[in-house]
Parts: structure tokens; sequence; C-alpha cells
């Protein structure tokens, strides 16, 4: 028998849409090879099968690619489909002098505040130059700040998707997320500014309370305990840390961490991978045709599963953030 459910939660699909680069290698300045963007048509078409709506985060290096930009204009001629806003600062004018650049400046909320400005204004400029106006954003390495949502905002920004639960990583300068959960978060900037709202990737627990489970995952991971492998033992016997991404091996639970995230009434679910795991040999995700068929397999069982339930309904994530908005007034009286 169907449960039946009062909230409904929108779930979005999301691709950050970008170059492909050896992830193991230096954040260098020219990188910007785009070959894998001719493989979103198959990916769009897939989706559109399962009846999912993709919000693809397109940066600078393929809105400056004459083939690849033309993919993303035709892309945003379909309903199902909305263009949002991403930012890998290495690569993006205005460049540093140097071929590289070091780990901590590759998170853009370390930049000097003129600087990461500059860069985020050229890639609206390239969005405009393709009367493309998008109103989503997702950091690279999901850097964002309030200043940054202040500027992202002022240009016509109404959703910040750069938020991962949950999670740090020892990267110098790298965004600390341990404290945030999987509820969406409203910003607002002054009485007559129209607010953003953070909408978070879907990383979690197949067990609560979140925030314990985060503790003894992070408590795992600290020598000496991690030499004895604690947390392969809690994901065997306990709990499983699952992330709703459609390419990593946190992804392989999916569907149980789906199951659990139902009964918790969220709002918005949010799923996730990169473009350049569309193609074969492309990122250390997709090395192989197999796992490119996984990753689609994936894309069929969650999408399947989904379908099920009434209260799932799929949206890009500036519909997520519209619809949270109309409710948030309807409760406030406004």
């Amino acid at each position: 028998m169907r449960r039946q459910h009062s909230v409904t939660t929108y779930y979005t699909i999301t691709v950050d849409t970008e170059e492909e680069w050896d992830w193991s290698s230096d954040f260098l300045t020219t990188s910007n090879s785009v070959q894998n963007i001719s493989a979103l048509p198959e990916f769009q078409s897939a989706c559109e099968s399962q009846g999912a709506k993709v919000t693809y985060f397109v940066n600078h290096s393929v809105l400056a690619d004459q083939k690849a930009s033309e993919t993303i204009v035709d892309l945003a001629k379909n309903e199902s489909v909305e263009i949002g806003y991403h930012i890998h600062p290495w690569n993006t004018p205005p460049l540093a002098t140097n071929e590289t650049v070091a780990t901590r400046e590759s998170f853009l909320h370390n930049l000097p505040q003129e600087q990461a400005l500059a860069k985020l204004d050229s890639v609206f400029e390239a969005f405009r130059r393709l009367d493309l106006h998008p109103t989503s954003f997702r950091g690279g390495r999901y850097s964002t700040s309030s200043w940054i949502q202040s500027h992202l905002r002022a240009n016509g920004i109404i959703a910040d998707a750069s938020i991962l639960p949950f999670t740090t990583w020892v990267d110098d300068g790298s965004p600390d997320f341990r404290e945030r959960d999987l509820e969406p978060v409203r910003k607002t900037y002054g009485d007559n500014e129209s607010p953003l709202w953070e909408i978070p990737l879907t990383l979690g627990f197949t067990r609560r309370p979140w925030h314990l489970w985060r503790k003894l995952f992070e408590l795992g991971e600290c020598s000496p305990l991690r030499q004895l492998k604690l947390n392969a033992i809690t994901e065997r016997l306990l709990a499983k840390r699952v992330w709703l991404n459609l390419e990593h091996p946190l992804g392989e639970s999916s569907g149980v961490l789906l199951n659990k995230l139902r009964d918790a009434s969220l709002p918005c679910i949010n799923f996730t991978l990169h473009s350049s795991s569309l193609v074969p040999g492309m990122n250390p995700y997709t090395r192989t045709s197999a796992n490119l068929a996984q990753l689609y397999d994936r894309l069929k069982q969650v999408t399947d599963l989904l379908n099920q339930w009434d209260d799932f309904i799929p949206a890009t994530v500036s519909e997520v953030s519209r619809s949270l908005e109309a409710s948030y007034l309807a409760r406030s009286g406004n």
C-alpha cells in the first residue's frame, strides 16, 4: 500500500557543467577543454524520459567555447531545463599571472573581494553575450559566502546550491559545512531586496539524528581510530553515509537514503554529478563505458523510485527557490 504524505518534496538533478581536467593535478589557469559538453543532450534525453528536470550549472570555459555554448543555448530552450551559474576561479578571467593557482585560491571565498567579484562579473558577462540570465548558482568546489551571495543576489540570482551538509575536507581553505543540515535557508538583504535561498545538496545518514552520526563519522576519520576502520564497521552494522550523487561511490545506497528522507518530509532534495562523468575517461568516476552505464542505471533506479511517490515532484533549482519563497510568504501572511 502506498503511504500518504502531506508534505511535498521537490527533487532536483544538478550538473556541474564544466571543462574536463585532471582532478589530481594543480589548478591550471589554462584548463578549458570542454569536449564532454557534447554528451549533455543524451543525458537530458534520459532525464526527460524519466520525467526529471535538470539544472546545468555552467562555467566560463563552457560559455566561452562556441560549440559548447551552442549546446547550452539549445538546452535552455527546453522547459524542463534550467541553465544556472557555475564558476572555477582558477581559470576564470581576470586570470592570475602564474600558470597555476594555490589550492587555497581555488576556493572563490578565499580571494580578495575585488578580485573575486571581477571574476563573477566576467561569467555574468559571458551569460549575457548568449542572452542567458541565470537565477541559480553553484560555486566551484562548493565555495560560497555571504558577500558572494550578496553580489549574486544583486545580479538576479535567487538560489545558491553550493552547500554540502555535514562536510568539510582537508584542503587548505576549504568550506566547512559540518554544522549545516539538509534544510534550505532563506537569506535576506534588506527590506527592499528579494531574498536568496540556499538549496543544499543532499548528503546525509541512514539513521537520525544526523548531526550525531556526522560527529561519529568525523571521529572515525581521526587517527588512531581510522586505523581501526571504525567508519567501515559503522557503515556495515549501524548507519551509512550517503550522498545523492549519480557518479560518486557514496551514491550507491541512494535508494536507502531516499526512503529515510521521505520520512523526514524535507521540502527539497538535490542530486548531483559532473558533466565530465558523462564521457568515459574524463574524470576518476567514469573511467570506462561500464562506469558510464552504471551512472545511467543509477539515474533510472532513483527516478523510478521517486516516480512511485506522488509527494515527490521534479523541479529545477530556481523553481524550488520560488516555491519555498511562496510558502514562506503564505506562512508569514505577506
